[in-house]
């Protein structure tokens, strides 16, 4: 394995394909399983070894795609795996005093009713670090990628390796909004319940020692999140994160509602990158 950087990644099919408008559901939210192996054909055609999490059934097909490139596939069931703490994530969905706390436009996110879906945003951290433990990554940085992150093959903007000179020293997170100020941990809770979006969960790029330091404050901010009766998906956690440890954490901006822009503007060091990201701090998108 010679790559600069290893994408960690994982899909669980999660029903979303049942999502549909017809049942009462946001349109925006209906992507079946064959949606997000289109979607990570893209991203896959990137040369960086990739370890990816998945169910059994689909390992065959992730494999296919990734035919001829430095990948691992781990087939992993997290209905059985992740029982107990799926139980409370329901129990707390459906808990009252938890609903009455969300405004009524926010109840169509799946964050707030699904319990599949809260949990695999959660585990993040741990798929990378569950990689790191088994000895896949033999590169010292390593980047959590979403499975579906790349919606079109414009998104890795022609790039053929991923390899950018991150801060070694942090956890880099990336953001669509300029100014976020945590300052009590009531900010944070406020910040989830209201469902306001600064950090992405879509990318993470770190070194293995900075990812266990990680992991560790995602399991404690996950914790303190559950005990006070609130479920949230990555985004919340991840701000309480920078809440508790700013030092351990770099917020890399990809500009105003930006989400997709990570290879734009993280791809590789050269001037038209650099003038991309000038261009986007000072306009601000």
């Amino acid at each position: 394995m010679n790559s600069s950087i290893t994408i960690v990644s994982a899909f669980f099919d999660i029903g979303r394909g049942d999502w549909t408008s017809n049942k009462g559901f946001s349109p925006h939210l209906e992507r079946t399983s064959d949606t997000y192996i289109q979607y990570f054909k893209n991203l896959a055609e990137l040369d960086n070894d990739m370890v990816i999490f998945t169910s059994s059934e689909l390992k065959p097909k992730i494999e296919k795609i990734r035919e001829g490139k430095n990948t691992v596939v781990v087939a992993l069931d997290i209905n059985k795996k992740f029982q107990h703490i799926k139980k409370r994530i329901a129990r707390i969905q459906k808990d009252n005093e938890f609903i009455s706390k969300l405004e009524t436009r926010q109840l169509i996110n799946p964050e707030y009713w699904s319990p599949d879906y809260a949990l695999v945003c959660n585990l993040k951290a741990y798929f990378v670090n569950r990689a790191i433990a088994l000895k896949l990554v033999n590169n010292d940085m390593v980047a959590w990628v979403d499975f579906g992150y790349c919606r079109s093959a414009e998104v890795t903007r022609g790039l053929s390796r991923w390899d950018y000179p991150f801060d070694r020293n942090k956890v880099n997170f990336f953001t669509v909004k300029k100014g976020l100020t945590v300052k009590t941990i009531h900010q944070v809770f406020d910040h989830m319940i209201n469902n306001r979006s600064y950090i992405i969960g879509g990318a993470i790029v770190a070194t293995q020692k900075k990812w266990k330091e990680f992991y560790k404050l995602v399991c404690q901010c996950q914790i303190k999140t559950l005990r006070n009766n609130i479920v949230d998906d990555d985004q919340g956690v991840f701000i309480m994160c920078y809440h508790y440890k700013p030092q351990l954490i770099k917020l890399n901006y990809l500009g105003k509602n930006r989400w997709f822009n990570l290879f734009k503007l993280f791809g590789k060091k050269d001037l038209i990158t650099l003038s991309r990201r000038l261009k986007v701090s000072l306009i601000g998108k």
